[in-house]
């Protein structure tokens, strides 16, 4: 008796629960992954912008990346921008009201993942893509 393949119903199965995993998994990461990347709020108090960007880009795994902004507003705040209906620009949503805001910008890698951060806070409108109401990926301050 000889062996053969698998059987095409058992593949096709396989492909499509591995298709319906990724679909959940990529609804997740939109709004959940701006949360995790670009949010916290109220603001970590680590004595001054430049720790709290050290500290912040190394707890949320983005240590040693060129730059990274956290907003400092809790989660309705923020999917108001989506609904709000303010101005559009390229597609994309940006704030009627201003949000306190920590701009974190790479200034030296010390080692592999050793950097350090200039941190600067400020008051910002922010610009931000909606998907299904929601903000997904932040654009820039303005």
């Amino acid at each position: 008796m000889s062996l053969k393949g698998p059987h095409p119903g058992i593949l096709y199965l396989l492909l499509l629960g591995m298709a319906a995993c990724l679909m959940v998994h990529g609804q997740s990461a939109g709004f959940e992954g701006f949360l995790k990347r670009h949010v916290e709020n109220p603001k970590s108090d680590f004595g001054n912008d430049n720790n709290y960007c050290y500290q912040m880009m190394r707890r949320r795994g983005l240590n040693c990346q060129r730059s990274n902004t956290f907003i400092h507003a809790n989660q309705e705040q923020l999917k108001s921008i989506c609904s709000s209906r303010g101005q559009i620009l390229h597609g994309n949503q940006i704030s009627k009201t201003l949000f306190p805001i920590t701009i974190c910008k790479l200034k030296r890698r010390l080692r592999r993942l050793v950097c350090r951060y200039k941190g600067k806070s400020k008051i910002r409108r922010i610009r931000v893509t909606c998907e299904k109401g929601l903000p997904v990926h932040y654009i820039s301050s303005v």
